[in-house]
């Protein structure tokens, strides 16, 4: 067998060459100089900043009397009896005198809100029920549900550069109920919808 007779071998002679010479000489020519050369470089770290110590001083620690507060009284003045309360008349009495003094002009000041109890929820979860590019057909919808005595809505918003008008039933404070809403919607009236949170 000759030299000429298998050229596989040569390649596999001439292959297992270039990886020892690679084995040998590229360690040597990739030593890390590049890297140890950026490892380096120092970063300035800033010093740690200083924060001030609160002061905090526990209750046993506190200073034992303020200034602005009267001295103990002595023993024997503490075991005195209490004077008699004044009976309650006196105290109506007196409640009515400042009550007619101070008491009307205070009330005039403050305006008084009255709440009414069908005020509608401003924010929570409303039912789907519908989305128009036409406003006519928006409140076509809106007023075939109010008919029908479901709280009906139109929210008008902009897609896609356009104006579009979606129909709504609600809004309900909690989500429950407006999923119980969307099934009797459909059960009633066989109107699908989505529940989406309102506004």
């Amino acid at each position: 067998m000759t030299s000429s007779d298998n050229p596989i071998r040569f390649r596999l002679v001439g292959a297992v060459i270039l990886i020892v010479l690679a084995v040998i000489f590229l360690p040597w020519l990739f030593d890390g100089a590049g890297y140890e050369y950026m490892s380096g470089i120092d970063d300035p770290v800033p010093a740690a900043p200083a924060f001030a110590e609160p002061d905090i001083a526990l209750p046993s620690e506190r200073p034992a009397a303020r200034r602005d507060t009267a001295p103990a009284a002595p023993a024997a003045e503490r075991d005195r009896p209490v004077a008699e309360l004044h009976s309650l008349e006196n105290g109506e009495g007196a409640r009515a005198a400042a009550g007619e003094q101070g008491g009307s002009a205070a009330r005039q000041d403050v305006p008084v809100r009255s709440v009414e109890p069908d005020e509608p929820v401003q924010a929570g979860w409303a039912v789907q029920v519908g989305s128009f590019r036409g406003e006519d057909n928006a409140r076509e919808q809106a007023a075939r549900l109010r008919d029908t005595g479901w709280p009906a809505f139109i929210d008008d918003s902009m897609a896609d550069g356009r104006p579009i008008y979606r129909v709504k039933v609600g809004p309900l404070a909690q989500r429950e109920e407006a999923v119980k809403l969307g099934e009797r919607l459909q059960d009633e009236l066989e109107l699908s919808g989505i529940v989406v949170a309102h506004p």
